[in-house]
């Protein structure tokens, strides 16, 4: 049996996660990140990939590849807020690639702990569980496949939490890949952003797939066109080996570049590569 006062708690919770989750949010676009051309900045946004509840970093998405980076993705997400990182990015390849829930009690903790934007992904695919993230404190939701598959769904998702709440996720290799990456598509990701304009969504989150997890370095001529073909602001991931493709990235125009393998593997360090575009940005 429920003590009484179990409800007004919970209640409570949910309304101070959101809360959180809400004033991050405000706290970000009142400093002016959110805009769509931040001159010669950009944000270094680490990744923590959960898969079977442990942090991972994939080849191009494939199970089983890649390398395992920790037990404890909590404390993975902690020591890249100690590190300086501004944003976190936070995948549940669980429920991308299985459809499994396993591991999301891991994302909401994650969010529970750390005191800065996170921005979640993976197997979103109702308005309830895109709503009852962003109340546990999710500043931004990633939306994929279902994204995809019906775009009105990111309408419904804005009415319930805020256009500045959610994400649109397009994994391409050449066209857009779906569910975990595993769905070939004929779809255009340079025509398909367009369609998700009207919503003014916070950014589109654009992997280029086919160098993801690979250390292969950037297609730079994709993201530009990419950057071009919309008026949304862009945040882009794969393949990011040196702080020379981040530098390369710098003049595009984008929100942020997600990083992953080439931070696990020690290519550079987070202050490195957050110093490197300071230095750049102040000589203009």
């Amino acid at each position: 049996m429920y003590p009484k006062n179990f409800l007004l708690t919970s209640n409570i919770n949910f309304t101070c996660n959101w809360f959180i989750g809400y004033l991050k949010v405000f706290l970000f676009n009142l400093m002016g990140f959110e805009e769509k051309v931040w001159g010669n900045f950009l944000y270094i946004i680490p990744s923590v990939d959960i898969l079977n509840m442990k942090c991972v970093k994939l080849v191009q998405g494939k199970p089983g590849t890649g390398l395992n980076v920790s037990s404890d993705p909590i404390k993975v997400a902690k020591m890249w807020e100690e590190k300086g990182a501004k944003i976190l990015h936070v995948v549940d390849l669980d429920a991308a690639i299985y459809d499994s829930k396993k591991s999301r009690k891991i994302v909401r903790e994650i969010l529970r702990k750390v005191n800065i934007p996170v921005e979640v992904g993976g197997g979103i695919r109702s308005v309830e569980e895109a709503v009852s993230l962003v109340e546990d404190g999710a500043s931004w939701v990633i939306l994929g496949t279902k994204a995809i598959e019906n775009p009105d769904f990111v309408g419904r998702v804005v009415e319930k939490t805020d256009s500045k709440n959610v994400i649109v996720a397009l994994d391409s290799r050449k066209k857009v890949v779906l569910r975990g990456w595993k769905t070939e598509t004929e779809i255009s990701p340079f025509d398909f952003a367009k369609r998700f304009e009207a919503y003014n969504i916070a950014s589109i989150l654009f992997t280029d797939v086919e160098v993801e997890g690979t250390l292969k370095g950037v297609n730079l001529e994709n993201v530009s066109r990419l950057v071009n073909s919309t008026s949304i602001p862009i945040t882009y991931s794969g393949g990011i080996s040196s702080i020379q493709d981040i530098l390369k990235l710098l003049n595009v125009g984008l929100r942020g570049v997600v990083v992953g393998r080439a931070l696990y593997d020690g290519c550079f360090s987070l202050e490195e590569a957050m110093e490197a575009v300071r230095g750049a940005e102040r000589k203009g």
